[in-house]
């Protein structure tokens, strides 16, 4: 399958610094494109990282988009144990994401997992997830999910 062509921001992009820099450097891009979202700690109140961002805990994202509409969505980024190298899952916060581009497992789809690579950013992830809540809402309005889709 080819990959779509995306248009990213190489402010989004994460090519610099080695893994015990990218935790710093995802708050330092989160803070300039959306300060509204933050880390959330482990259970143990820090935000413990070792090897190439494995988490010890359970490391998370959290903030609120506002849509084209003017609604607001709370959303969960989840950072998995292998991340950069696995696609983080989007999670609805207080919210009903049913509709075809969520996986099984309940976290939104912005993109295939072949499709991630480990230069994209928390930051893209938003940007990504923004994108998604605007064609969810034309869904919930008029009963189809706008523009190009993919299988999943």
């Amino acid at each position: 399958m080819a990959d779509n062509n995306y248009v990213i921001p190489k402010g989004m992009l994460i090519t610099e610094g080695g893994s015990s820099r990218r935790l710093f450097l995802e708050q330092q891009k989160l803070q300039k494109y959306f300060p509204q979202f933050g880390f959330t700690k482990s259970r143990d109140g820090s935000l413990a990282v070792s090897g190439s961002l494995a988490v010890s805990g359970s490391l998370a994202v959290s903030g609120s988009l506002r849509t084209n509409s003017g609604y607001f969505y709370a959303l969960r980024i989840e950072l998995g144990e292998h991340y950069p190298h696995q696609i983080p899952h989007i999670r609805p916060v207080g919210w009903n994401s049913t509709c075809p581009h969520v996986y099984e497992s309940g976290a939104l789809c912005i993109m295939r997992p072949d499709q991630w690579r480990s230069i994209f950013s928390i930051a893209f992830v938003v940007a990504k997830s923004a994108i998604w809540l605007n064609k969810f809402e034309v869904y919930r309005q008029r009963g189809y999910w706008p523009g190009n889709a993919q299988p999943h």
